[in-house]
């Protein structure tokens, strides 16, 4: 792979989430309006993003994908239900084991995946992985991981319904707007003209500004990258996920350039919920937090790394 288009593609990422982080940290935003900032980029912009990918991908190469959705599932949402249990048989209580094996199992691909994946791999295949990463994590991830953080949090006459809980992550703009590009695609319509160039100016922003307010999030937590629950936490989250993703690609005989962009990003940070997860219920702060930080910076070994063993898939 070119230097060059890898210095294209990491780069930005560790610039703009290291300005977010010193606009933080610089009090250059109050709380009111990072949070507002955060809106924007995951409620708005982002979602119109992931829905002009979908809604652009060619109908015949979607409709091949459904191997990669397994693999998918697998590597993110079978790999946190191990991660929790895991982390259960340790004698850990059921909330820092839910918060913790999300934290390892989740991934920033819905984020950074625009800006990493487009410049190696082209905006076709980019953005499909993104989407489709989108809509299996907010899916069938943090539906789970929300109910099972309610359950944990509450008493047994309180606990939410899953139903009820999966309701809410499907008006998540994150999962039904992919999955509305998903339906315009598989339809073989065709996005008019007009309705593209009304929507791409917020879809260019979107990688910028999603990133822009995860190091903007950051810059509020406190952090301890040298404690051993973190350094684990992080091998785990781009190491042997990334390992369970290549094994499972290698057992179905999986060689596209999808294929390849989905193993690419299944080694991409924890990601931003993670954090928002434990600030919300009081526990595992400083350790989400931290495994979000020592990943990010750690895309600029793991990600070269990872598009050099694509060589083997």
């Amino acid at each position: 792979m070119n230097l060059v288009i890898l210095v294209a593609a990491i780069a930005p990422v560790v610039l703009i989430f290291g300005l977010g982080y010193l606009a933080g940290k610089y009090k250059d935003f109050d709380h009111d309006q990072a949070i507002g900032f955060s809106h924007f980029a995951l409620k708005y912009a982002l979602p119109v993003a992931l829905f002009l990918s979908m809604a652009s991908f060619k109908r015949d190469l979607l409709l091949q994908q459904g191997p990669l959705v397994v693999v998918m599932i697998i590597g993110y949402s079978l790999f946190f239900g191990v991660s929790y249990l895991v982390l259960c048989m340790m004698t850990r209580d059921r909330l820092t084991a839910v918060l913790l094996g999300y934290a390892v199992s989740s991934t920033a691909a819905p984020i950074y995946g625009l800006t990493v994946l487009d410049p190696i791999y082209g905006d076709t295949v980019g953005g499909g992985v993104v989407g489709l990463a989108a809509v299996v994590t907010n899916l069938l991830q943090v539906s789970v991981v929300i109910y099972l953080l309610e359950s944990a949090s509450r008493s047994e006459t309180s606990r939410p319904s899953l139903a009820r809980t999966l309701g809410k992550t499907i008006k998540n703009p994150l999962v039904w707007a992919p999955v509305l590009g998903t339906i315009v695609s598989l339809s073989g319509l065709t996005m008019p003209p007009v309705s593209v160039s009304v929507l791409k100016p917020l879809a260019v922003c979107a990688p910028g500004a999603a990133i822009f307010a995860c190091g903007l999030a950051l810059a509020s937590y406190s952090l301890n990258l040298r404690s051993r629950t973190v350094i684990l936490g992080s091998l785990v989250c781009v190491v042997l996920q990334p390992a369970v993703f290549f094994v499972a690609l290698k057992a179905w005989g999986l060689k596209s350039a999808m294929a390849k962009a989905a193993f690419v990003a299944s080694a991409m940070p924890t990601s931003t919920p993670s954090a928002l997860f434990a600030q919300q219920y009081g526990k595992c702060e400083v350790e989400t937090a931290s495994i979000m930080l020592l990943t990010t910076l750690g895309m600029v070994v793991v990600i070269p790394a990872t598009v050099a063993i694509c060589e083997w898939i």
